[in-house]
């Protein structure tokens, strides 16, 4: 072994390379000792989180809410280089009919015709202005297939008589995200909605789950990777919760919600202390608002917020995990997803793209408009001024639940995830073709940032 490579494993394990050592070690096949699994620790931080002072809502509050959040995608819009000669619409309404214009402005209203031909009808601080768009431009035509309400974005094309003929649509979008890479071989893997309570439950699969976390389940390297495994992402509807649909008493094996938290409990209890459990509501969560945003769990969940490893956030929020000298960490946005139904039910583009079956289309959808609830109706919003669907901070990873499917993902170098289940098919689901498929766990390696599907089924 030469000199140089001995020297270099000496300070790899901390021995100075003295004259003696290295003429002791060059005797010797010196093995590098690598830091033991358990010796890594679960580094997290909550970055952002949500609170809302409850008071009297008024009509005013949801005209702020709104103005903030045309600023708030203004202000990223700007960004973007397209939006150096943006006008108002006021001011666009003044142009010369020869001259294109470019307006900032939030969508109040779609009409498709029955020509084909397009309507949209737009608004800024200044007024309103409709768009057309032709129905020979195809390219725009497709386009048009993924507009919702109420999104902020960027029209460029020719105003006349007080109307614009569209040319181009751009969208605040995130920037191409740099990679970090983990010094350290770490896992953070990512659940979907458990439903303890139901009598569609699955207790089999979501206790080898846990066994296997407790390094209790699989091969050698499996088992390995259960140890390095030091975040455990659940990202709401923990338990099947009480009242929350009509005749949900029929479809539970736990009737009492504090029940069903202290079934769950038992089962977290199990995960080893070295790992993380990050938890945020959903929309089956008794015991806080439905309206988001969500605050942290705690009533009914005292036995949950018991364990020394759990760390209740509000849905949304933001985590930081595994940050070190010279490495970031990986921030991870965490949304439960309610507003993902209606989304899919009224953007035909997303429905074409896969619905249900592509949560990565569904992620990519609102990563590009920088925002988890774009339309006013997909879900019950709390008028804030500081809007928590406002996707401000680009995120490593984007991790989500509710519709039951899992999948990976990524776009522009944010990692997509979508948490599965641990309760089978409802009535429901099946009454609208919705099939879920439980059991499948995304997990990614830190160090490489791939990510794969384990299966527990």
């Amino acid at each position: 072994m030469s000199n140089q490579k001995v020297i270099k494993e000496l300070l790899d394990k901390g021995i100075l390379p003295t004259s003696e050592n290295i003429e002791k070690a060059s005797q010797e096949e010196v093995v590098i000792v690598k830091p033991k699994i358990d010796d890594l620790r679960a580094r997290l931080k909550i970055v952002k989180e949500f609170d809302y002072k409850q008071k009297k809502i008024t009509p005013a509050d949801f005209t702020e809410h709104y103005r903030e959040r045309y600023k708030t995608l203004k202000n990223i819009l700007f960004n973007r280089p397209e939006a150096a000669t943006a006008v108002s619409i006021e001011r666009a309404k003044q142009g010369f009919g020869n001259d294109d214009q470019i307006i900032i402005a939030m969508v109040s209203d779609i009409n498709r015709m029955m020509t084909g031909t397009i309507k949209i009808t737009v608004e800024d601080l200044s007024g309103q202005m409709d768009i057309i768009i032709s129905s020979k431009n195809n390219d725009l035509i497709e386009e048009s297939k993924f507009l919702t309400l109420d999104e902020v974005l960027i029209f460029k094309g020719r105003v006349m008589r007080d109307v614009m003929f569209l040319q181009e649509i751009i969208l605040p979008d995130i920037p191409q995200q740099p990679i970090h890479y983990s010094p350290e071989e770490v896992y953070a893997v990512f659940s979907g909605d458990i439903h303890v309570g139901s009598k569609l439950f699955l207790p089999k699969q979501f206790g080898t789950f846990i066994d296997w976390l407790g390094g209790n389940v699989g091969n050698e390297r499996q088992k390995e990777i259960a140890k390095k495994t030091k975040y455990f992402y659940i990202p709401g509807d923990l338990v099947d919760g009480v009242g929350i649909f009509p005749g949900q008493d029929k479809e539970l094996a736990i009737g009492d919600l504090r029940g069903q938290y202290e079934e769950l409990a038992k089962y977290l209890a199990k995960v080893p202390n070295d790992k993380q459990i990050i938890i945020c509501p959903g929309n089956h969560d008794s015991g806080v608002r439905l309206e988001e945003p969500q605050p942290r769990m705690k009533d009914y969940a005292e036995s949950i917020l018991e364990l020394p490893n759990v760390t209740m956030v509000t849905n949304p929020s933001y985590t930081n995990i595994h940050a070190m000298d010279k490495y970031k960490g990986q921030d991870v946005l965490m949304y439960h997803g309610y507003s993902f139904d209606r989304l899919i039910d009224q953007v035909e583009g997303l429905r074409l793209a896969g619905g249900y079956e592509k949560a990565d289309e569904i992620h990519k959808f609102l990563l590009k408009r920088r925002h988890l609830s774009p339309t006013h109706n997909l879900n019950l919003t709390i008028p804030m001024k500081q809007d928590p669907h406002a996707i401000t901070q680009v995120p490593d990873i984007m991790v989500s639940g509710h519709i039951h499917k899992a999948n990976i993902g990524s776009y522009k170098n944010t990692v997509s995830i979508s948490g599965s289940c641990w309760q089978s098919v409802t009535d429901f689901q099946l009454k609208f073709g919705h099939v879920p498929d439980p059991g499948m766990i995304p997990i990614m390696n830190l160090k490489t940032r791939k990510s794969n599907m384990l299966s527990f089924k």
